[in-house]
Parts: C-alpha cells; structure tokens; sequence
C-alpha cells in the first residue's frame, strides 16, 4: 500500500504503465479502456484535479474507475512535485457491510484518497458534500449502460432538474458486467472479498444476497467473475430504492 509520497509515486506509476499497456494491447478489452482513458483525460483537462471528484463505495464498477483515474492521474501529475490526493465521495449505507468499509478503508491507504464519507440518500449527500466543497464542478460515476437508469446516459452527463449542480463523468459506460471482471483480474486488481462468496452487486446488509445463479450443489457461491449473464447481476438485491437513485450518481 501507498504510505508515503515516494511509495504512492511507485505505485501509481506502476499502474499507470500497466493499464496504458493493456489499453495498447491486441486484447479484447482494449478499446474499451481506451475509450474510458480519453473520457477520464478529457475531465481532468476541462476542470482540474480540484475540480474532480470520484464517487467510490468499494464496488466492483468503482473499483475499475478508481484504478483507471489513478492511471490518468499519474500521466498528469507526475512530474509534479507532490502528488496531491484524490478527491471522493463515499456515501455510506445504515446497515453496512465491515467488509465493504474495511476494503473502502485499503483503498484510502493504497490509492491516497481524500475521500469524505457522509450517511444517507444521494440527493442529501450529495447536497452537504458539494456545499463542503464549492470547488468540485464534476463527479467520475462507475454506472454502466446496462444499470437502471443508465441506457440513455452520456459521457458527460449534467445531473437532473431539482438535483445538485454537477457534471456527472461516465468513463466506464460501456463495458460490460464480464470486462468489469477482465479487467480487475488480468491486472490483479484488489476488490471486495464479497465477490468471492457469490455477491455481484453490493448494497446493504439488509437487501443484498449472494446471487442465486452461483450457487453451487453443495450450498457456497461461485465467485461474481464467474457469471456470464449480465441480466441476472442484480438477482441478489431486494430494495428498489437505490437503483432509482442510481440515475443522478450510481450504487454498488
């Protein structure tokens, strides 16, 4: 983990060469990084580093987000002579899960996020987090096409009517559930031990579920990468709530 100026320098320059390498590889996936690559480029050139903020909880959608930026991040700051931390917004759920906290928590230390966690509804959070800090004009979200809400969104997307006015970023629209999952894995990338134990969308403790689909003859779960269906993601959660929500910023 990244816990001094020097050790961050060296990790994130590390990242940085492998994700621009996969980016220029003959790999499938490669195009679809380098598409989120220009995207994730494209919003630190229009509004600056202060200026930009990511939406992290630990999820799997936010944890390649988090990883690219960080590859964007080092290819512009780093010839700087400190680099400063990244900005983030954790908006946190009444009944958590300690496993989603602790790794939030390894992600702070490894990726130096200046990250601000505030309890309750988007709407709210998001309305006391940007009242904190006036500077932010734009928020990277890991939603995906195939997300409630996400089918008619763009890459740079303003927030709705009656919402806190912000741009939403979306430099991961249009990878699939699978290449979320090639991704993370062709580059050992950490994620949440809860994917391993048969969980593919994360919320709380009170509506979320290994999902059914992974479930094998003798009762454990297949790990989340081995689901193929990207239509049965969500078969693990109950509540409705937050996949509406998930139009202004995005979920698990």
């Amino acid at each position: 983990m990244a816990s001094s100026a020097d050790e961050a320098r060296v990790y994130f320059s590390k990242i940085h060469k492998e994700v621009y390498e996969l980016a220029n590889s003959e790999q499938p996936i490669s195009k679809r990084i380098t598409f989120a690559l220009k995207v994730i480029e494209e919003s630190l050139e229009r509004y600056g580093l202060d200026g930009v903020s990511l939406s992290f909880n630990g999820g799997k959608d936010c944890v390649v987000l988090l990883h690219l930026f960080a590859a964007v991040y080092y290819k512009f700051y780093q010839n700087s002579d400190e680099i400063p931390n990244i900005q983030a917004l954790y908006v946190t759920h009444p009944n958590p899960f300690s496993e989603v906290d602790e790794f939030v928590e390894e992600c702070e230390q490894r990726y130096c996020l200046n990250i601000v966690k505030i309890e309750g509804s988007m709407k709210p959070t998001l309305t006391i987090y940007l009242k904190q800090n006036p500077n932010i004009k734009a928020i990277l979200v890991g939603t995906r096409r195939n997300d409630p809400h996400g089918g008619k969104l763009k890459e740079f997307t303003p927030t709705d009517h009656g919402w806190p006015s912000i741009m939403r970023v979306h430099p991961i629209l249009d990878m699939h559930y699978t290449q979320i999952w090639e991704f993370l894995r062709i580059l050992n990338v950490p994620y949440c031990i809860l994917y391993d134990l048969g969980y593919t969308s994360l919320g709380s403790k009170n509506n979320t579920f290994p999902n059914p689909d992974l479930k094998r003859p003798n009762g454990d779960y297949y790990p989340a990468w081995k689901l193929t269906d990207e239509s049965r993601e969500r078969c693990g959660r109950e509540n409705k709530r937050q996949e509406k929500e998930a139009a202004a910023i995005k979920d698990y």
